[in-house]
């Protein structure tokens, strides 16, 4: 009987904030098979992992003056949320944002790593297994893209 494979489900949260590389770095050299990133859509069309398209649960977007315009309000799967959407912003525009904790009371020691890391683009996140690869450790990648039907 073959053993069950091991899913580093956003990295490896708990240790570092969700979708970064330091959270799949680590979750890789604890051993797992595969990768389990969420993607969501920027407004040009690049994808980016996110556990979710609202940034200000996972992210410093809030404490960018420059895009206070943006918090908005939209319905998603049949539920209104308000804050600062992915598809709003360029990958340009992401990528100077940096990553925290989502639930940092929960996970304190995760969240001392806030604000270090920038957002991931899925390829990216593939580089970084192609890298893994070549040096003989093969770790699969599992995508979820969500709120699929909003997108």
């Amino acid at each position: 009987m073959s053993r069950p494979l091991i899913i580093g489900h956003r990295g490896a949260p708990g240790y570092r904030p969700e979708h970064t590389r330091g959270s799949y770095e680590l979750a890789i050299e604890m051993g797992v098979d595969a990768v389990e990133p969420d993607i969501v859509v920027s407004n040009d069309g690049i994808l980016v992992i996110r556990h979710e398209n609202e940034l200000s649960t996972s992210t410093d977007v809030a404490d960018h003056p420059e895009f206070a315009q943006r918090r908005t309000t939209k319905r998603i799967d049949g539920l209104d949320h308000v804050g600062w959407f992915a598809e709003d912003f360029t990958w340009d525009e992401l990528a100077t944002l940096r990553c925290r904790e989502r639930i940092p009371g929960i996970r304190p020691g995760s969240a001392s790593f806030d604000d270090q890391e920038p957002l991931l683009r899925l390829r990216d996140l593939l580089a970084l297994l192609d890298e893994h690869r070549a040096r003989g450790r093969e770790v699969i990648p599992v995508i979820e893209v969500k709120h699929a039907s909003y997108f």
